[in-house]
């Protein structure tokens, strides 16, 4: 259940183009819009790793509540 909210947030990050285009919100995803129109191409480069970083970070985040929550993934003395 973990993975499926960390990654339906990161959905929920990475299409924020749509919801901003259809609710007419300004933002990042109408900057990366504007920025595909005029071929402005270190925003899309700069938009395209900011959304990267939010997926890996959500990654993380995601596979440090396993460890927190599952028992079995601790690490054990080693005798």
């Amino acid at each position: 259940m973990i993975t499926i909210i960390g990654l339906q947030f990161g959905g929920v990050i990475a299409f924020s183009i749509v919801t901003e285009s259809v609710f007419q919100w300004p933002g990042m995803g109408l900057l990366f819009l504007e920025s595909i129109r005029f071929v402005d191409i270190p925003v899309m480069g700069v938009y395209l790793v900011v959304i990267a970083f939010f997926f890996v970070l959500v990654n993380l985040v995601v596979d440090l509540l396993y460890v927190a929550i599952d028992p079995r993934l601790r690490l054990r003395d080693v005798e």
